[in-house]
This record gives structure tokens, sequence and C-alpha cells, in this order.
């Protein structure tokens, strides 16, 4: 599969990731927490609750960002291109949308966290990624430079290997 090609499959797969998160941790908090349903009907949101949906969105991006540097196969690029992605698509709908619904300390968080959170959970997925790939360091062999065997007792005194 060529680069290009993957990267558009790691953005769509992403897509998925953070759209299935999201209804999870909105469906989650609903059957958990029975004053989030009459809150949702009204927008009559407490603090824990908009910190509660702000994690879930925070947790599904970061989710997602990590399945695309996945399939991506990149330096984690494609993360933070998806982190832009939900910021167009959201920017328009938190400000055409929903605006009313929430206070706009909520709006500045959440547009403020997509594309950063997206970006450094790419980054961090593919260093573990970098570092499970590397080789072992190479095991010292059982004779030392300086002819003695590597058993234990032959090693001479405050670990110098060579003779005077």
């Amino acid at each position: 599969m060529s680069p290009t090609l993957r990267i558009a499959a790691s953005l769509v797969i992403g897509c998925v990731v953070v759209i299935a998160l999201a209804r999870l941790g909105v469906v989650l908090a609903r059957l958990s927490w029975p004053d989030n349903v009459i809150a949702e009907r009204h927008k009559t949101y407490t603090l824990a609750m908009l910190i509660a949906r702000l994690a879930v969105g925070a947790l599904s991006v970061a989710a997602a960002a990590c399945a695309t540097t996945f399939v991506a196969r990149d330096q984690g690029r494609a993360a933070w291109w998806l982190g832009t992605i939900f910021l167009l698509i959201s920017l328009p709908n938190h400000l055409y949308f929903v605006w009313r619904g929430y206070p706009c300390r909520y709006h500045a968080v959440y547009l403020a966290y997509l594309v950063p959170i997206a970006g450094l959970s790419g980054r961090v997925v593919r260093r573990q990624i970098d570092a499970q790939l590397k080789p072992p360091p190479a095991r010292p062999s059982a004779i030392r430079p300086n002819g003695a065997s590597a058993r234990s007792g032959d090693t001479p005194a405050r670990g110098r290997y060579r003779r005077r």
C-alpha cells in the first residue's frame, strides 16, 4: 500500500474510532449518571458533567490518534492531521449549533485540546512502537579483552579489564 493511501486509510479509521468511543462515552455517562440525562435535555450541566464530557472527548481523540499513527506507520504526522480535521469539523459545529448550550470556556477548552492531544498521542505511540522494534543491546562476550573469562570471581578489582 502506498504511503498516501495508508495515511488516508488511517485518517478514516481515526474518525471512526473517535465517533465510536465518543458515543460509547456518552452512553455510559447516561447509564451511570441519571442526572446527566436530565441535564442533557435542558443543557443545564454541572461543572462535573462538563469536565466528564471534556474527558470523554480527550480520551476519544487520544485513542483515535493512536490508531491513526499505528495504521499510518509514520512519525505521528497523521495524528496531527487527524487533530486538524477534528478541529475543522468541530469549529463550525460549536460556533453555529451548540454554542448556546454550553459555557464559552467549555468550547474554548474543547477546541484548544483537539490538535495537541491528537498530535502528542501519535508521537507517544510512535516512540513506543520504535522502542519495541529496536533490537536488544548486544550481550557482552564471554571472553574479556584481557583474556579473562566472564565467570564470577575472575573479574579484576574495581572493574578494570586490562593488565598493568
